[in-house]
């Protein structure tokens, strides 16, 4: 479970998050959705420690931010955009965070580089990939660590139409192992078709964080999201 509580941070005089509450549950594939400057991704890096919050409290599994080793150990997070060596090869720096997750299961990882069609690049030096490439290369890395929270910045960026039906399928059984994920993303209708919950954040605060099977009475998620925006002040 990941707890997030009043979760405030500013940059310079800009109030970006201003007392971000969430709680995500076992099992749950919660989507996290805003518009451009909402306070999406710098949610995600205080959950992740890439920033530090100014105030408010992050604890996964009971775990608290401030265990940085044990509390990193509990989640994976892909970024939006992925920054690499580029001269080290796809699967010895899979290898070495598999390492650090001490993860060793090299039948799992050549069974994801087959499903995410990575086996005639994976070799390769990772300067020479495309976006989408090294998307798959970290979504490989996920589901072989498999930990028990994945956290993601617009994932399915940059995939091609069989990668994106690999990523649902592999989410799937991930969750049905026990996995629970937090997604941003701008792709209201695969967030309809993923998630099981919601959360619309808007100025930095949470409007809205509701089951999808509750909400979706009212209509379709674009139709509710964007009556939220124009009535939310």
């Amino acid at each position: 479970m990941l707890l997030i509580e009043d979760l405030q941070k500013s940059y310079g005089q800009h109030e970006v998050l201003k007392g971000v509450a969430l709680k995500v549950e076992k099992g749950e594939i919660l989507g996290f959705v805003g518009g451009n400057g909402a306070g999406k991704t710098t949610t995600l890096n205080c959950i992740t420690g890439l920033v530090e919050q100014d105030y408010g409290k992050v604890m996964i599994n009971t775990v608290p931010k401030s265990q940085s080793l044990a509390y990193k150990k509990q989640f994976y997070f892909i970024p939006d955009t992925i920054h690499v060596f580029p001269n080290i090869a796809a699967y010895d720096w899979i290898h070495f965070v598999l390492g650090l997750y001490e993860k060793t299961d090299d039948a799992k990882l050549q069974s994801f580089i087959h499903i995410f069609g990575m086996e005639k690049s994976i070799n390769k030096p990772m300067g020479t990939f495309s976006y989408g490439m090294l998307h798959k290369m970290a979504l490989i890395t996920a589901f072989t660590i498999s930990p028990p929270i994945l956290i993601m910045d617009e994932p399915l960026n940059g995939l091609d139409p069989l990668a994106v039906v690999a990523f649902k399928n592999c989410l799937k059984e991930y969750v049905e192992n026990g996995g629970t994920v937090l997604f941003s993303t701008h792709l209201l209708d695969v967030a309809e078709k993923i998630c099981r919950s919601i959360c619309f954040l808007k100025d930095g605060k949470i409007i809205l964080h509701e089951y999808l099977e509750n909400l979706l009475v009212d209509g379709s998620l674009e139709t509710i999201f964007m009556e939220k925006q124009a009535n939310e002040g």
